[in-house]
């Protein structure tokens, strides 16, 4: 809990020091943006197909008989539209962020308070935009066969969370690694780290819960993972000199 709260105080401190406001905004807003244009032009098409899928399950048939509510099928679609805009705006964000905004961050971090750690390489920029599709196409393979739990009260909010503190975690780790750390280190921090880092991804996904909060929580993000991998990686250095 420690490091997580290290690596927090040091990504405020870096988003005034830094003068990073103009990245916090563009890689929501255009997330946002899209997907409100998305929502707007498919909003009605969306909402009768998948009203008319829900109304031919059983389970929705037997809910509107014991409701007595007509149209209970697409009700729940509209409701259920209205949730998942917050995921997938968010994952929209965390994609721009990590492609177009992580070089620019981990550039000025590393410039201002990692001068001295040495770049041993362990990844490629490549390996990042593989590793970023990879985590994104397993993340919605995985949304996708969970939508069924959005049934069940609460975890309309507890499944995005622990599968966006997983794509956090799985995304930005690379993106700051890649140029500094070995193979060899990155894996170690992966795996002794695993629990720390994806408690730090829960956090973050429930910042994105605030309202307007999704402006600022993917740079948010990517701050606190860069100065996590980086405080990591030299303290792990440090130990073996």
């Amino acid at each position: 809990m420690t490091a997580i709260l290290k690596a927090f105080r040091q990504a405020f401190d870096s988003l005034l020091r830094l003068q990073m406001f103009w990245l916090i905004l563009l890689p929501p807003f255009l997330s946002v943006f899209g997907f409100i244009v998305l929502f707007v032009i498919f909003w009605s098409a969306w909402v009768t197909g998948l009203g008319n899928f829900l109304a031919q399950m059983s389970i929705f048939q037997w809910l509107q008989s014991l409701t007595g509510l007509n149209g209970f099928a697409s009700w729940t679609a509209v409701i259920f539209l209205i949730l998942v805009f917050i995921p997938l705006a968010y994952l929209g964000a965390v994609l721009l962020t990590s492609i177009f905004v992580m070089p620019i961050v981990l550039l000025r971090v590393a410039g201002a308070d990692f001068k001295h750690l040495e770049k041993k390489k362990g990844g490629t920029t490549v390996g990042s935009l593989w590793n970023t599709l990879w985590a994104t196409m397993i993340f919605i393979v995985a949304f996708v066969m969970t939508l069924p739990l959005w049934l069940v009260p609460g975890c309309q909010v507890v499944v995005p969370l622990f599968l966006t503190a997983w794509l956090n975690k799985k995304i930005f780790l690379y993106d700051v690694l890649q140029d500094y750390a070995s193979l060899e280190e990155r894996k170690r921090i992966e795996r002794e780290d695993s629990g720390t880092l994806y408690g730090l991804g829960l956090l973050l996904g429930l910042l994105s819960y605030i309202p307007l909060a999704i402006f600022f929580v993917p740079v948010l993000s990517a701050l606190s993972y860069t100065y996590y991998g980086l405080n990591a990686l030299q303290e792990r250095r440090s130990g073996e000199t």
